[in-house]
């Protein structure tokens, strides 16, 4: 068994890297999966919407059962069933079957992000949460990337005298995923609440929260307000990657496989420089006591990020846009682990997994499920880069969300020790003899 802190942090990085090159793999090639299966705008958002229903509708059921079982088994099983509908996506005889892979790659990829991040907040202590955190959301940048790289190379990439083109490509990307499927199944679970140092674990957590207490997390001001965040950055930024390659291609005049490159090349140095800076600053601020850190961070971020993307936008120049997109991703991706540590940070240990999905649950069926349909209507009435110009005003609201939630944190922080701590001194009280 896999034990080390370090060792399984590496395997779920690389499974979160596989995780989000599956998920955009899509987008990179969907000029011609759109062209050889005679696609409209309004069915290439649905594409991205059933992939999100599958996530959403999936990720409660996978956050229950990960308070109670196995989480690297739950993980292994989940990483394998997206990889296998990934490969069959390349299998696709039309809309009605692409679309149902898409279902099975989301509800794989739901379990694996409502079941790592609990994982890696068990494995690593409160004052080192958020730079482990960020080491496993550097994977987003650098699996986005590689979608969007792999979609511009593979297609054109010939195997024994055959072009593999867009079928083959979902295949090739699918093969890693089986084999780190494999791996994580060897990985040892931590005990839940050990590296919580300011509860009273003299006695181990039940292995699931009671009702109550995943209850409780709605009565989390600040948990609400990460989720209406959460909600607001899917809202935006599913549809603005998902058209992004077409967006370059018809407003700035790129070749496909140069924007797709382009993409990937804008997203992976500032995005995990801006994932690993969001994690080390959360960490710096928080340990001067100011328990709001990881939301400053974030709302910094997204203020920034919006500012560069409207930039990016509106730019003629590649010399403007560029070093734009660079920065904005950047400010984009400092959110990711700030966001998520917080969540790690205000919810019980044992009901972790579940907070995750109830998050995951709220920024899909409320996020990126209603956006790219709607998106693909705006795109149809007004064209791209009217579309471009108002999806931002999402990211807005997430960065009020966060400015509020800066003040709310302390209390609720307080509130989840203190309900935690009584139900473990309560574990540990003498039954009566009967």
């Amino acid at each position: 068994m896999i034990r080390r802190a370090s060792a399984a942090l590496a395997i779920l990085f690389f499974i979160n890297f596989l995780n989000y090159a599956d998920r955009y793999i899509l987008s990179a090639v969907l000029s011609k999966v759109s062209h050889e299966l005679v696609l409209k705008a309004d069915q290439e958002g649905w594409l991205a919407t059933v992939f999100t229903l599958g996530y959403m509708v999936s990720s409660p059921i996978i956050g229950s059962l990960a308070d109670r079982w196995t989480r690297p088994r739950i993980i292994a099983v989940c990483c394998l069933v997206w990889s296998l509908a990934t490969a069959a996506s390349g299998l696709a005889i039309g809309y009605k079957t692409l679309l149902l892979a898409r279902v099975f790659i989301g509800v794989g990829e739901a379990g694996f992000l409502t079941v790592g991040p609990p994982l890696i907040a068990d494995l690593f202590s409160k004052e080192s949460r958020g730079k482990a955190l960020s080491v496993f959301y550097t994977g987003v940048p650098i699996g986005s990337a590689a979608g969007f790289v792999l979609g511009g190379l593979l297609p054109t990439m010939r195997l024994a005298g055959w072009e593999l083109g867009w079928r083959g490509t979902f295949g090739a990307v699918a093969i890693p995923g089986i084999a780190a499927a494999l791996l994580c199944w060897i990985v040892a679970e931590p005990a839940r609440g050990a590296m919580d140092l300011e509860l009273d674990m003299h006695a181990p957590l039940p292995a699931k929260a009671n009702l109550w207490e995943q209850l409780a997390l709605f009565r989390n001001r600040t948990f609400l307000l990460v989720t209406i965040a959460l909600t607001g950055i899917a809202f935006a930024t599913v549809p603005l990657l998902h058209w992004m390659p077409k967006f370059f291609e018809g407003v700035k005049g790129l070749s496909v496989k140069r924007a797709n490159i382009m993409i990937g090349g804008t997203l992976i140095l500032p995005g995990i420089i801006g994932t690993l800076l969001g994690g080390w600053a959360g960490d710096r601020i928080s340990k001067r006591g100011v328990p709001g850190g990881y939301l400053i961070v974030a709302s910094i971020g997204l203020l920034g990020g919006v500012a560069c993307l409207w930039t990016a936008i509106l730019a003629h120049s590649t010399w403007v846009y560029l070093p734009s997109l660079f920065f904005g991703v950047m400010f984009f991706m400092s959110c990711t682990p700030t966001l998520n540590t917080t969540i790690a940070n205000i919810s019980a240990p044992n009901a972790r997994a579940m907070a995750y999905a109830t998050v995951i649950f709220c920024m899909h069926a409320f996020g990126d499920t209603i956006s790219p349909p709607i998106f693909g209507k705006v795109i149809k009435a007004g064209g791209l880069l009217h579309a471009y110009l108002w999806m931002p005003v999402g990211l807005l609201v997430s960065a009020a969300a966060c400015i509020l939630g800066v003040f709310t944190i302390r209390k609720d922080q307080a509130k989840t020790v203190e309900r935690v701590t009584t139900i473990i001194r309560a574990s540990q009280a003498p039954r009566p003899r009967t």
